[in-house]
């Protein structure tokens, strides 16, 4: 495995370089080394391209593929296979030494050296500077173009070749053979170096891109900044609406009471998300202590802990909305509203429960609104009253005609 560089394909789509077009694939191929069979390189797709001769394994693409340079394959060799041997492709390759480099043009590293040879910014070929050889004898450190070491006269040719096969255990060696000559003679990668690279406006392109996400930065930094500044205000206007209510008049509509709560209303903490629990039951009982806070906190739409005074019912419906406004961008679905307020009257005190009027309609309530409690006081209004209606009776419990519980529909 000598002439092959691992290649990091990543799934079934390889990433290619500028000019680079796949010419010929084909399945069931297995790679040796000289005469030994590579194993974990037994199974799978041989791909010549205008580049290189790659192989691409269907188990671990991403580990185990690899590929060789078509300018590095010097001589090449079909073999038709016998009795159990598979046809094979013998390649003489030259090996490589492919050094950490860096880009004189605009200063980019490169750990390998690229198979176009060229920079990956800014598109520039590579341009080694002379170098010094040393001697494998010796060590003596030669100058680049001496042939034999001036110390001890060995030869400093580095040049090796190595010999690697591909298996075709699936057939389709024939064509692909073919291919792969073909292209060895056309020599298509020397054309495409020709061509001119996308240069310095790579570089600026790629400074482009940088400038936002540093803006960007920027302008969170000036966000978090301000934050304290925000919180403020918030605080300041709900102070404002709270003088107001302690001023404003007793008669006031239900709805007024409402959009002032809707104000108000804000989550303590983050909006709890699936990712924040380890499972379903967890979050649904999270979203119900969450809940929880929004119906009996400070301002809560059911009136405050611990004690059953304020409204003690709400339609499920606008439970729903007004949760979701304080929610902000984390939207609760009907269905995880349901699955949340089963769990609500162990979370809640005074208990809060679900149930459904004859209407169809479901309501939040607390313990006021039992049917004990609430017959306990239409018999004490009718005692006093006798000809009361069912309007005059929900004026008096200060909820709407339809939000009346089933047990006082047509009182």
């Amino acid at each position: 495995m000598e002439a092959w560089e691992p290649w990091a394909v990543e799934a079934e789509s390889p990433a290619l370089v500028r000019g680079e077009r796949v010419l010929a694939t084909q399945q069931g191929v297995g790679l040796y080394a000289g005469d030994t069979k590579v194993a974990e390189r037994s199974a799978g797709t041989a791909m010549l391209t205008t580049h290189r001769l790659a192989y691409v394994d269907e188990a671990r693409p991403h580990e185990r593929s690899a590929y060789v340079r078509l300018a590095c394959i010097r001589q090449s060799e079909y073999y038709a296979g016998f009795l159990k041997s598979s046809p094979k492709i013998v390649l003489v390759c030259l090996r490589e030494a492919h050094a950490p480099w860096t880009c004189h043009v605009c200063g980019t590293f490169h750990d390998t050296m690229t198979l176009d040879r060229r920079c990956r910014l800014c598109g520039v070929t590579v341009r080694h500077a002379p170098s010094q050889r040393a001697c494998p004898v010796c060590t003596y450190v030669n100058g680049e173009n001496v042939l034999r070491c001036e110390m001890c006269t060995a030869s400093l040719d580095t040049t090796v070749s190595t010999t690697c096969k591909l298996s075709f255990r699936h057939g389709g060696e024939r064509p692909f053979y073919a291919t792969l000559r073909e292209t060895l003679q056309s020599k298509p990668w020397i054309a495409t170096e020709t061509k001119s690279g996308p240069g310095l406006l790579a570089v600026e392109a790629a400074s482009a891109v940088e400038a936002p996400p540093l803006d960007a930065f920027e302008d969170l930094d000036l966000l978090m900044r301000q934050a304290r500044r925000m919180v403020d205000v918030a605080e300041s206007l709900r102070t404002e609406l709270e003088r107001y209510e302690r001023t404003a008049p007793s008669s006031a509509p239900a709805s007024s009471l409402l959009q002032s709560a809707l104000v108000r209303i804000g989550l303590p903490n983050p909006a709890v998300t699936p990712d924040m629990v380890k499972n379903e039951r967890a979050y649904h009982r999270e979203l119900a202590r969450e809940l929880s806070g929004v119906l009996l906190g400070e301002h809560g739409l059911l009136g405050p802990c611990d004690k059953d005074t304020g409204r003690g019912l709400l339609p499920l419906d606008e439970v729903w909305g007004l949760w979701n406004r304080a929610r902000g961008v984390a939207l609760v679905s009907p269905k995880l509203l349901r699955a949340a307020v089963t769990y609500l009257p162990d979370m809640t005190s005074p208990s809060v429960r679900l149930r459904t009027l004859r209407s169809g309609m479901p309501i939040l309530y607390t313990p006021r609104f039992d049917d004990a409690a609430i017959e306990e006081r239409v018999l004490r209004y009718l005692d006093e009253a006798p000809f009361l209606t069912t309007t005059q009776i929900a004026a008096l419990e200060g909820i709407s005609v339809p939000l009346m519980p089933h047990g006082c529909d047509g009182a």
